[in-house]
C-alpha cells in the first residue's frame, strides 16, 4: 500500500505544482513584476526541494505498471498545452533563454538581442519583443562580364565611325561585397539600417564646384558637341577609385500600428483569417526609391545577372540609392503598399554640395491579388521580394503597381551640372550621351566658364512607371512600362547689353556634324518643346526543377525623341534678321533641322538566362546572354551592367552569389 500511496502523492504533487504555477500567473506583469518573479523563483526552489525529498523516499519503491489511482485528475496533452500557453501569456518571456539572446536565421542573418541593462531575467516570447536588436548580414557577388561590339556606327549622328570602334570589355570582378547591420533600438518599432558596400568596379571621383569665372559662374560646362568625351567639372567624373568602400545605405524608421497591437488568432477567427495590424512608417536616410520596380526588390533578388536596359535608363539613381524623407504604409493584410518621400532630386554617386537646391518627389504603390494561405504561420504568402517564383505558388498571385519620380532642376549657371547630367538621350553616341552636354550651345560664343552662351541652363525631368507581375507553379512574368517627360528646357540669361536684354532667357543651340563628315563645326537651333521618351520590359521565367533550376528570357525596349539631333536630315539656315531677333551673333551659322527632336529612335535588348539555386537566393549561380542594337543609351561611360552605351554588341555575364 505504501508504494501506491507514494505514487498517488507524486501525482497530487505534480498537479499542485501546476496549479501553483497557473494561479501565480493570473496577474499580468506590471508594477509588481519583480515581486512576482521573485515569488515564482522561491516557489520553484521549494518544489525542487520537495521533489528531491520525494525521490529519496521512493528511490527503492517502484509502482506496478498497471497501477493507477482512480481519484487522480486526468490531464491530456491539450490541457497541458493550454496551461503552459496561458502561463506564458501572463508571463511574457518565461519560456525564453535569460537576458541576452543570439541566433541565426536565413532570412535575417546573425542576431543579437538584449534588454536595456539586462538583469538576466527571462524576457521575450512570441507576444513581447526585446527593444534592442542587432542583425548582421553580408553578401558577395563574384562576376565575369564580357561585352563584344558588333558595329562602329554612331547612333546619335547616324554616321559610321569607320575604324574608330569601341574595344571589347572582358573582366572578372567582385561586383558587390556588402556588410549589413540592422535592427531595433529603444523600442521594437524603432528600426535602423546601415550597409557598407565595396567592389572592384570602382567608385567615381567627381570634380568640385570649379573656379569661379565670368559672372561668378563655375567651371561646369563642356563644349563637346556630342557629349561623348571630355571632362566636365562641377559634378563630372574625373577619376575612378578601385577597391573602395562607401556607406551605401543608412536610414532610420519608426513603425506605428494604428489598429491592433498584436498578431495571432483566437477561436473567434474564421479559417483563413487572422488578427492583423497595418503598419504606418516614417523614415529618413539613404535608401532605395520606388523606381524602377525590380530595382526596388533589390539586386539580391534579380532574375538576371543585371537589370534590363530600360530599367537602367529610367531609374532614379543608377541603383546607388538616394536620400529620402517620408512615409510608407502596409495595409490590407500587407497586400497594399504605399511609398511617398521627398528626395534631393536626380541622385547617384553625387555629393550634396554638387546638387541644386530643388527637391524631388518619389511616390508609388502596389497591390497583391491572390496568394497562398499558410496555416502554420497563419498568414498569406503573397508576391514576395523577387520576380522569380522561388516560392512555387500553388495558387496564382499577381502584383500591380505604379510610381512617379518628379525631379525639377535648377540652373547649372548657379549650381553644378551633376543632376542635369544624369538625364540621358535616345539614342546615344559611343560612351553614352547626356542631354545637358548635347545642348551645349554649339560652340557659339563660349565664355570663360567653358560653357556655351547659348547652352541649355536647366530643364525638368518627370518619369512615370506602371507594372504588372504574376507568379504561379514556378512560372513568372513581369511587364513594366515607363514614360519620361523632359520639359522646361531653358537657356542661359542674357548678359547685360545683349539683345533681347539682360535677364531674358536666350535660345538654346546644339552641335551637329557636317553632312558626310564628323567635323563638329555647325550649330543648330533647339526647338523649344518637351522631349518624350518611353520604354518597356517584358521578362519571364520558369523553374524546370522546382525551387532549383530556372530559365528566363527578357526583351527590353526604348523609344524616344531626346537624342534625334538631325531630324529627317533636311535643314534651313537662319537668316541674319532671324539671328538678330534671337540675339545670336551675325557671324554664326545656325541651322534648323526638320523634325529634330521630333522623330523617335529605338533601341532593343534581347536576353536569355539560367539560374541554379543551391540554397535559395543565398547561394545561387546565374548566367545570361544578351544582344543590343540601336545604340543602347542606358548609362554614361562603361555601364555597371557591362555593356558599352551607344555601341551595339553582344554580352555574356556569369555570377555566383553568396549571402548570409
Amino acid at each position: 500500500m505504501a508504494r501506491y500511496w507514494l505514487a498517488g502523492c507524486r501525482k497530487w504533487l505534480a498537479v499542485t505544482c501546476a496549479f501553483v504555477l497557473t494561479t501565480a500567473g493570473v496577474c499580468r506583469a506590471g508594477d509588481n513584476d519583480a515581486e512576482l518573479r521573485a515569488l515564482i523563483q522561491e516557489q520553484g526552489k521549494q518544489i525542487e526541494a520537495l521533489k528531491k525529498q520525494l525521490q529519496s523516499v521512493t528511490s527503492d519503491v517502484k509502482p506496478a505498471a498497471d497501477a493507477a489511482d482512480p481519484a487522480a485528475p486526468k490531464l491530456d496533452d491539450q490541457a497541458v498545452k493550454k496551461i503552459v500557453s496561458d502561463y506564458l501569456k501572463e508571463n511574457p518571456g518565461a519560456g525564453m533563454p535569460p537576458s541576452v539572446q543570439t541566433g541565426y536565421s536565413s532570412s535575417t542573418g546573425f542576431t543579437i538581442r538584449s534588454t536595456n541593462n539586462p538583469p538576466y531575467v527571462k524576457w521575450e516570447d512570441e507576444l513581447s519583443r526585446i527593444p534592442f536588436e542587432l542583425r548582421i548580414r553580408g553578401r558577395l557577388q563574384l562576376d565575369y562580364y564580357g561585352y563584344f561590339p558588333t558595329d562602329s556606327r554612331n547612333h546619335l549622328t547616324n554616321f559610321d565611325t569607320k575604324n574608330d570602334t569601341s574595344p571589347d570589355f572582358s573582366q572578372l570582378m567582385a561586383k558587390r561585397a556588402r556588410l549589413i547591420f540592422e535592427g531595433t533600438a529603444f523600442d521594437p518599432n524603432f528600426r535602423y539600417h546601415f550597409t557598407l558596400d565595396g567592389n572592384t568596379r570602382g567608385l567615381a571621383a567627381l570634380a568640385g564646384s570649379g573656379v569661379p569665372g565670368t559672372n561668378g559662374l563655375s567651371q561646369i560646362g563642356s563644349n563637346n558637341a556630342l557629349g561623348n568625351t571630355g571632362a566636365i567639372a562641377g559634378g563630372a567624373t574625373i577619376g575612378t577609385v578601385d577597391h573602395a568602400v562607401r556607406p551605401f545605405s543608412a536610414y532610420v524608421a519608426y513603425d506605428f500600428h494604428p489598429c491592433s497591437s498584436e498578431k495571432g488568432c483566437g477561436p473567434d477567427c474564421a479559417e483563413g483569417t487572422y488578427k492583423y495590424a497595418p503598419t504606418f512608417t516614417i523614415l529618413a536616410g539613404k535608401l532605395k526609391p520606388l523606381f524602377s520596380f525590380e530595382e526596388y526588390l533589390g539586386s539580391f533578388n534579380q532574375q538576371f545577372v543585371e537589370y534590363g536596359m530600360s530599367e537602367w535608363f529610367f531609374d532614379a539613381e543608377d541603383d546607388n540609392l538616394m536620400m529620402q524623407a517620408g512615409f510608407e504604409v502596409k495595409a490590407l493584410e500587407d497586400r497594399l503598399f504605399v511609398h511617398a518621400v521627398v528626395t534631393n532630386g536626380n541622385e547617384t554617386q553625387i555629393a550634396n554640395l554638387q546638387m541644386d537646391d530643388l527637391p524631388g518627389f518619389n511616390v508609388g504603390w502596389w497591390y497583391d491579388f491572390g496568394g497562398d494561405w499558410d496555416p502554420q504561420r497563419n498568414r498569406w504568402i503573397l508576391y514576395g521580394d523577387g520576380v522569380s517564383d522561388l516560392e512555387w505558388h500553388v495558387n496564382p498571385v499577381a502584383r500591380i503597381g505604379a510610381a512617379a519620380n518628379i525631379v525639377p532642376m535648377d540652373r547649372r549657371s548657379e549650381f553644378t551640372v551633376a543632376e542635369l547630367a544624369r538625364v540621358r538621350t535616345i539614342p546615344a553616341g559611343p560612351g553614352g550621351t547626356s542631354l545637358i552636354n548635347l545642348l551645349n550651345g554649339g560652340g557659339v560664343n563660349s565664355n570663360a566658364d567653358n560653357i556655351g552662351q547659348f547652352a541649355a541652363d536647366k530643364f525638368d525631368s518627370y518619369s512615370y512607371e506602371a507594372w504588372l507581375a504574376a507568379k504561379w507553379h514556378g512560372f513568372s512574368i513581369l511587364n513594366d512600362w515607363w514614360l519620361r517627360d523632359v520639359n522646361n528646357v531653358t537657356g542661359r540669361k542674357a548678359p547685360a547689353g545683349v539683345y533681347p536684354g539682360n535677364g531674358n532667357n536666350q535660345p538654346v543651340l546644339y552641335g551637329v556634324n557636317n553632312v558626310g563628315s564628323n567635323a563638329l563645326t555647325n550649330a543648330a537651333l533647339f526647338p523649344n518643346h518637351a522631349l518624350l521618351d518611353y520604354g518597356m520590359m517584358l521578362q519571364g521565367g520558369y523553374f524546370i526543377i522546382p525551387k532549383k533550376l530556372e530559365i528566363a528570357g527578357r526583351w527590353s525596349w526604348l523609344r524616344g525623341e531626346s537624342g534625334n539631333i538631325r531630324g529627317d536630315g533636311h535643314f534651313t539656315t537662319l537668316t541674319a534678321a532671324q539671328k538678330v531677333a534671337l540675339g545670336i551673333p551675325a557671324a554664326a551659322t545656325v541651322r534648323v533641322y526638320n523634325e529634330a527632336f521630333r522623330k523617335f529612335s529605338e533601341a532593343n535588348e534581347y536576353a536569355v538566362g539560367v539560374n541554379y539555386y543551391f540554397k535559395g537566393q543565398q547561394l545561387k549561380w546565374s548566367t545570361d546572354f544578351s544582344v543590343y542594337n540601336g545604340g543602347n543609351p542606358a548609362a554614361g561611360g562603361q555601364s555597371p551592367a557591362g555593356f558599352i552605351p551607344g555601341v551595339d554588341g553582344w554580352m555574356v555575364r556569369s555570377q555566383v552569389q553568396f549571402a548570409f
